[in-house]
């Protein structure tokens, strides 16, 4: 179980007023409590067994630095406790990188996260980073409070002056160090003689009224949680732990698995590469598969941290040697449109059809069925882009999709008096029909990009909306500018494009 560290105030004492030169800042004295007991719980067995280590702040120098992943987590997954203050009187400068030792910094465990692109990359506020050619390094949450012994730094601080080498991050820490005071934060991690952070010392509060949800297949991982109710904020996330029912602890990475949607988190058991065409570290998690996540927490900075209940089963990953495919494209049919499933899978699977999507919206049970590896959909499915998701209790989801085509020729689908016009056909496909398929439009050889482009291009009958708009950096613009007359060219999943001409009217 994860050790967890309360911050209890004990007593107070105002510190005499002063100043002293520090690396990055000038130290200041603030009116700040004299002791933090920080408390450890481990369970063993049934019972709880606690320790109790006792902090003396006015023995401290309190300042913020940027830390990259290995370092931030290294502490928290170790369960690293801040040194006796006797012990930490100089530095270990000849004290090997335990970080290094430990594995950490290799690649796809907790080193940086690169991005093919640098926009979506910097945004995330606690998060600092560095340019890599045309993307983005994730390098680590920035700005984290951190304590240091007095005697310790200023033993460093000789040291830093002295030219003297060191094997491990110390000198690196506190030469970064900014906004030094005795002021004492909400939260903090210490800074050992052995260039390590211990696990934060802070106050968790248990989010409540939280609704959990976990898909075992993304777009954005091999896992997806979301929560419902989760009132906070991606500007002050530092980092995110899951824990484990064996007792393990996975910390998550800006981008790779913590979003500027802040209620939603995915990481990757094996190799993908996600949408925007990056490839999520996976190493970490690889041993996560046939675990459950009991606990996630979100270190929020100076803050109290949020952590939510779960009990979420990660599914075994299918290997490479098995997968569950449906037919490629099919043609519609009004009276049924069936979609064979072909299953290559483990003997002790039990595949089922769990949900059918006709493009991103959930198709409801009765509009289909299965038998004998057969999924047949209602005629009022009418042609379009179908995903079906398969469920086991052991095995992760699998998803497939299949196309469904119109079967319609070229030269059947034409535009006239400002509509989509389908000429007779046995299946009894319309305009409307087609404009609802909809998925790129050209107007004067300028294509029109918008979300959801054929909900706002065309009404429910197929008819060309004249007055559409859509979103622009500086509010709305028509898609129409007014002229008496356009070109415009559609194209449409699973049917013919279609050129022709529009009015204004």
């Amino acid at each position: 179980m994860r050790t967890k560290m309360a911050l209890a105030v004990l007593a107070a004492s105002t510190l005499a007023a002063g100043n002293m030169s520090a690396f990055g800042g000038v130290l200041k004295s603030e009116s700040t409590p004299a002791t933090s007991e920080v408390q450890t719980e481990e369970a063993s067995g049934a019972e709880d067994e606690a320790q109790t280590v006792s902090i003396e702040t006015s023995e401290y120098y309190f300042g913020k630095i940027n830390v990259p992943y290995a370092d931030f987590y290294y502490g928290e997954i170790n369960h690293v406790q801040p040194e006796a203050l006797e012990d930490a009187a100089a530095g270990q400068y000849d004290a090997e990188d335990k970080v290094t030792a430990a594995g950490l910094r290799e690649e796809g465990i907790y080193d940086s996260v690169t991005s093919a692109t640098s926009q979506k990359s910097q945004r995330f506020e606690k998060s600092y980073f560095e340019q890599n050619g045309d993307g983005t390094d994730i390098l680590g949450p920035s700005s984290v409070n951190v304590a240091i012994p007095k005697t310790l730094y200023d033993d460093v601080k000789a040291a830093i002056e002295a030219g003297t080498e060191c094997s491990n991050p110390l000198v690196e820490f506190v030469s970064s160090l900014e906004e030094v005071s005795e002021e004492v934060p909400a939260e903090y991690k210490v800074i050992n003689s052995d260039g390590t952070l211990s696990q934060t010392i802070g106050t968790t509060k248990e989010a409540e009224n939280v609704t959990v949800s976990f898909a075992t297949v993304s777009t954005w991982g091999n896992y997806q949680i979301d929560f419902d109710g989760l009132e906070i904020e991606s500007a002050d996330i530092q980092g995110a732990l899951l824990e484990t029912s064996d007792g393990e602890i996975y910390g998550l990475e800006h981008l790779d698995n913590l979003w500027l949607r802040a209620n939603e988190i995915a990481f990757a058991a094996e190799e993908m590469t996600e949408p925007h065409g990056n490839t999520p570290s996976w190493q970490r998690f690889a041993d996560i598969q046939g675990k459950t996540i009991t606990k996630v927490t979100y270190m929020l900075a100076d803050q109290d941290d949020i952590s939510i209940e779960t009990d979420l089963y990660c599914k075994e990953l299918l290997g490479e040697e098995y997968s569950i495919t449906t037919d490629e494209s099919v043609t519609y049919q009004k009276d049924g449109t069936a979609i064979n499933i072909t299953y290559t899978t483990p003997d002790d699977s039990d595949y089922s059809v769990e949900a059918v999507a006709a493009g991103r919206t959930a198709v409801e049970d009765g509009l289909y069925n299965v038998e004998d590896n057969v999924i047949t959909l209602s005629g009022d499915l009418k042609p379009g882009s179908y995903t079906v998701t398969f469920s086991d209790d052991k095995y992760a989801s699998k998803k497939s999709s299949t196309l469904v085509e119109s079967g319609l020729e070229e030269g059947s689908v034409s535009i006239e008096n400002n509509a989509v016009v389908i000429a007779d056909n046995e299946q009894g496909l319309t305009g409307a029909d087609y404009a609802a398929q909809v998925t790129s439009v050209v107007v004067n050889g300028e294509p029109v990009k918008a979300k959801g482009i054929a909900g706002i291009l065309f009404n429910e009958d197929g008819s060309i909306n004249m007055d559409a708009e859509i979103e622009g950096q500086d509010g709305n613009v028509k898609v129409f500018d007014g002229s008496d007359s356009y070109e415009i060219e559609l194209e449409a999943t699973g049917y013919p494009s279609v050129k022709g001409t529009v009015t204004a009217q």
